[in-house]
């Protein structure tokens, strides 16, 4: 116990007060790489959850701005259409332009199409699920990209900071076996400075592990609602062909 209680105020010393650099500056080669790749996955990990949750926040913003908009019940598709040029970043608005564009070109908005009205709505449904579920995978890629660094950031961040504390533990108990002293002097420092990986990885791990968890459920959320707007969509764009059939 009169081991432990020495110990710790050494140990606490170099966690407590964040000396990252310290340990850093005092660690062998070993023990640098893995301070600084932990160091270096937290960075790019806290960028990427930065510019996510702005694509997010981008994204919910102009959706509903969209849906009060142009999707009131009011309106034709055609106006909807036009519309919806104002809102670049919103996953619905996408799949409304996408699909418009296919009818209009296919023909099936206009008079004389050599087809009779059952086989105008097959093919329209054909079409409009095609164009929706290639629209849908692009915008889910969309919103899953780089999600897959935090998800390796907070499975592989730990294992990192763990080796660096156990080289570093390791790298001390033979310092102490070279020179000879028992005192939790020579020990503890070395400690100190293997356990600041372990703070490392985990300061790296936690928060990437945190916001992928939220940044997956907010994906589920979107694709769930591009989902029930293509069938809706679906529905009035077959009720515009028999109305104009």
């Amino acid at each position: 116990m009169t081991f432990i209680a020495d110990l710790l105020p050494l140990t606490g010393a170099g966690i407590l007060g964040a000396d990252i650099w310290l340990g850093i500056r005092e660690a062998d080669l070993i023990g640098k790489i893995s301070l600084i790749s932990c160091m270096i996955l937290s960075v790019i990990s806290w960028a990427i959850i930065v510019y996510k949750w702005l694509q997010f926040r981008q994204i919910n913003r102009q959706t509903e701005s969209f849906v009060a908009e142009c999707l009131d019940g009011h309106g034709s598709i055609e106006e909807a259409y036009r519309a919806s040029v104002d809102y670049p970043d919103s996953p619905l608005a996408e799949i409304l332009r996408e699909a418009v564009v296919e009818l209009e070109v296919e023909g099936w908005f206009r008079e004389g199409y050599n087809l009779n009205l059952e086989d105008r709505l097959h093919l329209a449904q054909n079409s409009v699920e095609r164009v929706v579920e290639r629209t849908i995978a692009s915008e889910t890629r969309s919103l899953e990209s780089h999600l897959i660094f935090l998800a390796t950031t907070a499975s592989v961040s730990p294992f990192i900071g763990l080796f660096g504390t156990v080289w570093g533990v390791l790298a001390a108990f033979q310092a102490l076996g070279i020179s000879g002293s028992g005192a939790v002097q020579t020990l503890g420092p070395g400690i100190s400075t293997a356990l600041v990986a372990t703070v490392a990885g985990l300061f790296a791990a936690i928060p990437a592990q945190l916001f992928y968890n939220w940044f997956i459920a907010r994906v589920a959320q979107v694709t769930h609602r591009m989902d029930a707007f293509a069938l809706e969509l679906a529905n009035i764009i077959q009720r515009r062909i028999a109305r104009d059939g």
